[in-house]
């Protein structure tokens, strides 16, 4: 069918994870998609445990493989057989991973172009709601006797090419893999024909799976780039690959700006929670570390957890954690790198002087020996990095993020959209609470981008005549 051979593999693995599990079993065959060249099956000893659940589902266990060759021993033999041929099998990018890892870890430089039985099936039979290997089988009446071991599995793919070839025409097989070859690295149940309108603009990625659930919610200033790479590093990373195997559609949403971008991202993550967003998904309660003084005149810290929706103000916050684990573990760290007093702190209860202050980690303000001025200082400048500002300017600002697009900020909250071009201007949907993702993000631009800014020493400047403000004269504030 092609210029090469297609060697169509199967293995069993210990696990999911090409980075901690072990192939137990492969198997493979050699062909032109009509005609069998060769075959090579052999379990394998993975030199680890083969969990139980993976018995129950192959039926390989650690019995089974104590005495076959361990990978390091047949690993020329598994590189040999792939050489000037096409690599194919049934979610091609999950086999791939572990033998490359493998034979990588052997010293083997393995790049073969692959190609997915899946994708072959949902090219040629897209009527067909399921794609995978069990069903594929049972639709079309394919002979197997024991499935979830690898030769078999093989076989049945094998088994599939030679069916679709009698359906639908060897040029139409031959076509749908050169398809393939074309659009490497694609995630084997997304439909080819909706990457070709991603362009390299700036805005949001969803990627959705086969239920239309989002499983990833991304940004970038080059979105077609940036989709592409989730997938070619599909084979070398452990979540890319879930990513990958998941996504079965990709929804573009196109910002003006990076900033717009940023937030939209923000936004989308906490409200549909995809599996694999983890940094961004919001909790319902967040962890505040606050500043008070001690009786002593010193400062000193203590946790206070509230509604994520209902931070105000922000003068007394020197930290916003997911945890108050995370949030004690911040506070050890930061007390040993800038000397602090851990009685002070709240992270001794005992009386008397703190045990920092026998090792001379301490300059004694548990015992009042250290002037407050001085151990405040330090304190402040221990929780620079964390703490948070009260909004610096008067009233809301304009940002200048286009030559065609001006925002409208206020207390670290988008509220209007201005279209320069067009002289129009959208509000921004949603409650304008504290959102300590949204801070970071404005924070971080108004830094970066002071020359964008447009505000007032007025107090009485209002969103209304920021609006209708012709100047773009920038006025930034420290």
């Amino acid at each position: 069918m092609l210029d090469k051979p297609i060697v169509i593999v199967d293995i069993e693995t210990t696990g999911a994870s090409s980075r901690y599990g072990r192939i137990t079993e492969i198997g493979m065959i050699k062909t032109d998609g009509q005609e069998v060249f060769e075959e090579y099956s052999t379990l394998i000893n993975p030199g680890k445990t083969i969990p139980q659940n993976i018995t129950l589902l192959t039926g390989i266990d650690n019995a089974m493989v104590q005495d076959k060759p361990y990978f390091d021993e047949i690993s020329e033999d598994i590189y040999s057989f792939f050489k000037g041929c096409y690599f194919m099998a049934h979610y091609a990018v999950f086999d791939f991973s572990f033998i490359k890892r493998q034979l990588e870890a052997e010293g083997y430089d393995f790049r073969p172009r692959l190609l997915c039985s899946v994708k072959l099936s949902r090219s040629l039979y897209p009527e067909q709601k399921s794609h995978s290997l069990e069903n594929i089988i049972r639709r079309h009446n394919i002979s197997t006797t024991s499935r979830h071991r690898a030769y078999e599995d093989t076989l049945a793919v094998y088994g599939f090419i030679q069916i679709a070839i009698k359906e639908k025409g060897l040029d139409a097989v031959t076509n749908s893999l050169k398809k393939q070859l074309k659009y490497k690295s694609l995630p084997p149940k997304l439909d080819i024909k909706g990457l070709d309108k991603i362009d390299n603009s700036i805005g949001v990625y969803i990627f959705k799976d086969d239920k239309g659930i989002p499983v990833y919610i991304g940004k970038s200033i080059n979105l077609r780039n940036r989709v592409l790479s989730h997938f070619s590093q599909a084979t070398k990373n452990n979540k890319e690959m879930k990513i990958t195997t998941a996504t079965a559609d990709v929804e573009i949403i196109n910002t003006d700006s990076e900033l717009e971008a940023l937030i939209l991202e923000s936004k989308l993550v906490k409200k549909f929670l995809p599996i694999y967003n983890r940094k961004l998904r919001k909790a319902k309660t967040q962890t505040l570390l606050k500043y008070k003084l001690t009786d002593d005149g010193y400062k000193t810290v203590y946790i206070e957890n509230v509604k994520a929706d209902e931070i105000q103000d922000l003068s007394e916050i020197v930290g916003v954690f997911n945890s108050r684990r995370e949030a004690n573990k911040t506070i050890e760290i930061l007390a040993k790198k800038h000397s602090l007093c851990n009685k002070v702190l709240g992270l001794e209860k005992f009386k008397g002087k703190c045990f920092g202050y026998s090792l001379k980690k301490c300059a004694g303000a548990c015992m009042n020996e250290e002037g407050t001025e001085i151990y405040n200082l330090r304190f402040d400048l221990a929780f620079n990095k964390f703490k948070l500002k009260n909004w610096p300017y008067p009233g809301p600002i304009k940002l200048n993020v286009s030559k065609s697009t001006s925002l409208i900020v206020d207390n670290w909250n988008l509220t209007h959209k201005i279209d320069i071009e067009n002289d129009t201007v959208d509000e921004y949907d949603g409650p304008l609470n504290f959102d300590i993702d949204n801070y970071k993000i404005i924070n971080s631009y108004l830094k970066a981008n002071p020359s964008r800014v447009y505000s007032s020493d007025s107090e009485s400047l209002t969103t209304e005549a920021l609006l209708k403000e012709p100047g773009q004269k920038p006025q930034t504030k420290p």
